[in-house]
């Protein structure tokens, strides 16, 4: 099975002027364009504009998907500290109506001594 980059260009001819694409693969079968450009004068300037263009989407892409990670990051790390957070009161609440129940209870026993 042949492996193809997710992201590519094209150029094609359109009469007497040069069209270039970058292009999406979005699955085995089916490609998106992304971004177009048309009417280059000749293949070269297409291809160079498309080379330049797909560079910089791809610069694009990984600075998009480094940021969506930090904030993932950031976003994990504040849920397992409010889990955490939220463990420890549930931990806290517990030991206090143990300690009011032991109590109650010992103030009953002492009622039922004084009688």
């Amino acid at each position: 099975m042949a492996q193809e980059n997710k992201f590519d260009y094209g150029i094609k001819q359109d009469g007497e002027k040069w069209d270039a694409e970058i292009i999406r693969r979005v699955s085995a079968r089916r490609t998106s364009v992304s971004k177009r450009k048309k009417g280059f004068a000749t293949e070269e300037l297409a291809e160079q504009w498309a080379k330049e263009q797909l560079a910089d989407f791809l610069d694009n892409l990984q600075a998009s998907n480094k940021r969506k990670a930090e904030r993932r990051d950031t976003r994990n790390e504040l849920a397992a500290k409010a889990e955490a957070d939220k463990q420890a009161a549930a931990a806290l609440y517990t030991e206090k109506r143990l300690a009011a129940l032991a109590l109650a209870d010992e103030e009953e026993d002492d009622a039922h001594i004084e009688e």
